[in-house]
């Protein structure tokens, strides 16, 4: 996705035990990374010239809510526009194939599906706006 994207938020549900929470990080950010163009800079060198791959160019927090905080900022991101979304459920993490995840998650109505992580990426401002109240994942 082409935008100008100032920051991404990563918003774990806050009941989420760690590995699964770093597992829900891990498949979100490798989604941005994927989706969101020029999320990633180019490599860099260190004073002895060896090169060193590109890692993200804009702030990245971690950021902890309940699953309800997660239900309402997937379904207000989803109306604003240049604001990039991606979202991880149970359903997802739950499930031991692709085809599995989409045929699961095709059953369930957007505002039912549980949420378990959200990446939400954009302008400052919006995505102040909508974690700017969440807590960071320490």
């Amino acid at each position: 996705m082409d935008g100008n994207f100032e920051k991404c938020a990563i918003v774990i549900d806050e009941e989420l035990a760690l590995g699964l929470a770093m597992n829900t990080v891990a498949a979100l950010a490798l989604s941005v990374g994927k989706f969101v163009d020029g999320i990633v800079g180019d490599a860099v060198k260190d004073g002895d010239g060896r090169s060193h791959t590109g890692i993200t160019a804009i702030p990245v927090p971690i950021l902890k809510g309940k699953a309800a905080d997660l239900r309402d900022i997937a379904l207000k991101a989803a109306e604003l526009e240049g604001v990039f979304v991606v979202d991880f459920t149970a359903v997802a993490q739950s499930s031991r194939s692709y085809d599995e995840y989409t045929r699961r998650t095709a059953e369930i109505p957007t505002a039912e599906l549980p949420y378990i992580g959200l990446a939400v990426c954009g302008g400052k401002s919006p995505v102040n706006k909508l974690t700017g109240s969440l807590a960071l994942y320490r």
